[in-house]
C-alpha cells in the first residue's frame, strides 16, 4: 500500500483509520518538528491495530501520543517494517482520543520555558514563602529526579508522565523556589545522552566503539568539542557499529544520536 505525504495535509488520525480499514501490517515513519524539537519515530501496526511505537527512549504509548502533537512533516508507511512483540495493547480509538487531547492541549499551551536539554538542580536553602508547599505524588516523583545532572527530557522519559505534564510540574517547582536551572556544558548535556542511547540500544560493548570514535574525531576535551567533531565521531561510530552489530540495529539509534546532537548545538 503506497501511503506517504505530509502531516499538514493528512492527519495522523486519518492515517491510523486508513491502515485499520485496510487491515494492514507494517510501520509508519514520521518526521517533523515541534517548536525547536525534531521528532523522528515509528508507529507499528499489525492487521490494522497499533501494536507499538518508538521515539527515542520514550515509553511506547507515550511515543504514540507524542506523534499527535506534530502538525507537519513527512510520513511514509512501510509494509516491510514490523515489530516482533507488541508493546501497546490499547485500542486504536482509545489512542486516537488521548492523542487528540494531547494535540489540543499543546495547541493552547503557552510557549515552553524549558528546553528538553535544560538541567535543573535542587535549591540548597529554599527561601521561606510563608506557607507550606504541598506536593502531589506526580510532583514528588519528578522532584526526586532533579539532581543537577538529569535533563528535562530524561526526567520526562523516566517519569512516564510525558513531556507536557513533566514540564508543567517542573515549572511549578521553579516558581515555588524548590529547584533552579543550572549552567551546563557539552559534557553535561550531550555526551551522557549519547552514551545512554548507545547502551540502551546496543549494550556495553558498543560504548568502547563510541569512545574510540571520539578519539579518532579529535575530541580530547568534551567541553570544547565542535559540531563538526561530533558529526565526524558519529559517522565513525556508525561505520564501526555496523560492522559489529549490523545496519538494522545501528541505523535508528545513530539517527536519534544525530537528532539530539543537533538540538544541543542549536540551543
Amino acid at each position: 500500500m503506497a501511503l506517504a505525504g505530509d502531516l499538514s495535509e493528512f492527519s495522523l488520525t486519518d492515517i491510523i483509520q486508513l491502515i485499520e480499514l485496510s487491515n494492514k501490517s507494517g510501520a509508519v515513519h514520521l518526521q517533523g518538528k515541534r517548536g525547536s524539537q525534531e521528532i523522528d519515530g515509528w508507529l507499528y501496526f499489525r492487521d490494522g491495530r497499533i501494536v507499538g511505537a518508538r521515539l527515542g527512549s520514550l515509553p511506547p504509548l507515550e511515543a504514540a501520543y507524542t506523534f499527535f502533537t506534530l502538525t507537519s512533516g513527512p510520513f511514509r508507511f512501510h509494509e516491510d517494517v514490523t515489530l516482533d512483540k507488541p508493546t501497546i495493547t490499547q485500542s486504536n480509538n482509545m489512542i486516537i482520543m488521548e492523542g487528540i487531547m494531547r494535540q489540543e492541549a499543546m495547541a493552547h499551551a503557552p510557549e515552553p520555558t524549558l528546553s528538553m536539554n535544560t538541567i535543573l538542580r535542587l535549591v540548597p536553602n529554599p527561601a521561606s514563602t510563608g506557607s507550606e508547599i504541598s506536593l502531589e505524588p506526580d510532583e514528588w516523583r519528578v522532584l526526586t529526579m532533579v539532581n543537577g545532572k538529569n535533563t528535562v527530557g530524561y526526567i520526562a522519559q523516566r517519569s512516564g508522565l510525558g513531556e507536557a505534564r513533566t514540564c508543567e510540574i517542573l515549572n511549578r517547582l521553579l516558581e515555588s523556589g524548590l529547584v533552579e536551572k543550572r549552567d551546563t556544558n557539552l559534557t553535561d548535556s550531550l555526551f551522557p545522552e549519547l552514551e545512554r542511547i548507545v547502551l540502551e540500544a546496543l549494550g556495553p560493548s558498543a560504548r568502547a566503539l563510541l569512545v574510540e570514535a571520539y578519539v579518532r574525531a579529535g575530541i580530547h576535551d568534551q567541553d570544547t568539542a565542535t559540531p563538526e567533531q561530533v558529526a565526524s565521531a558519529l559517522n565513525l561510530f556508525e561505520a564501526s557499529a555496523i560492522r559489529v552489530f549490523g545496519e538494522g540495529r545501528v541505523r535508528e539509534p545513530v539517527a536519534h544520536m544525530r537528532l539530539f546532537a543537533g538540538q544541543v548545538f542549536r540551543d
